[in-house]
């Protein structure tokens, strides 16, 4: 799979991180039995090589690796511990949190255990994190941030690709450019985020007809996640400099939101719920099919629909 960026556009950083799972969590769940040197190590060396313009936070054994093939000069690099995640302090709370559903909804299913997820969670939670960090050193001197996941050039990920061509057309001002993909055959003009259950069951008026039906007919109740119209594809996003505090800001505000009503989920659910608060109208969206041309969708001129 050949991945190609125009490097004569210098006002972007691409943000990412890599970290080893502690006891190997990450390699009992599905689709993640992808070992970290032989998988993730080699891939983030061809992105750093690729997109140049790298902000990474790492390990010190992938901080070691970039070092032995003299990589870590010319990237924004942050070394810490695993334990030195920004919510990481919270651990304990959300597993217990996440004990306490009556179900598992998303990415709570496929007969895992809270503990076989929660180290992956912590990860995933703190890409914001990361771009703020970023945003806030800017080693680049960039206009643009735009995440892209540490293993994304490996060629098992080449669907993500379709229609690249190795250049940004995009330059969202006042937004956060993301990925939409529709889910469970739905088409319907206007796109549902995930519903938060606990936070909307008191006011009805605001879930779709065909959502509240779903409600209704599965009886839920004390669950994580409600499946609508979309998914967000969270291994891409692009923002601009301004941009990046305030989407950080929003993201956490809104985490905590969820973590008082006893939820706990993937930063993509925390994008959706963003989208049902008053952070709606940082968003801008790119249409996507399943994970079809995520990156290409992203990096094209004009969005599909902007959250008003």
């Amino acid at each position: 799979m050949a991945i190609t960026y125009d490097k004569k556009r210098t006002d972007i950083t691409f943000c990412t991180m890599l970290f080893q799972i502690p006891r190997n969590n990450l390699n009992s769940l599905k689709h993640m039995d992808r070992k970290f040197e032989e998988f993730y190590l080699p891939n983030l060396k061809k992105l750093i090589e690729t997109f140049g313009r790298v902000a990474l936070w790492c390990d010190d054994t992938t901080a070691k690796y970039l070092r032995k093939h003299g990589l870590d000069k010319n990237i924004n690099m942050r070394v810490m511990r695993f334990n030195q995640l920004p919510h990481t302090g919270e651990r304990n709370l959300w597993l217990k949190t996440m004990h306490g559903m009556r179900k598992y909804v998303g990415y709570f299913l496929h007969n895992k255990t809270p503990e076989q997820w929660i180290d992956y969670m912590m990860i995933i939670n703190a890409k914001p994190a990361v771009m703020e960090w970023a945003a806030t050193n800017n080693k680049f001197n960039s206009k643009y941030f735009m995440w892209i996941d540490a293993g994304a050039t490996n060629p098992m990920y080449a669907a993500c690709w379709e229609n690249w061509d190795g250049h940004i057309y995009a330059k969202p001002k006042n937004r956060v450019r993301i990925t939409i993909a529709r889910t469970l055959g739905k088409s319907r003009p206007h796109f549902v985020p995930r519903f938060i259950y606990n936070i909307f069951r008191t006011n009805p008026k605001h879930i779709p007809y065909a959502t509240r039906e779903t409600l209704i007919r599965q009886n839920l109740r004390d669950i994580a996640m409600i499946n609508a119209d979309y998914d967000v594809p969270a291994c891409s996003m692009l923002m601009s400099c301004d941009m990046v505090h305030k989407f950080y800001n929003a993201f956490e505000r809104t985490r905590k939101i969820m973590l008082r009503h006893n939820l706990v989920s993937t930063e993509q659910a925390v994008f959706q719920a963003m989208m049902k608060f008053d952070t709606e109208q940082m968003f801008e969206l790119s249409y996507i099919y399943g994970y079809s041309g995520v990156y290409a969708a992203v990096a094209k001129k004009e969005p599909d629909h902007i959250l008003e």
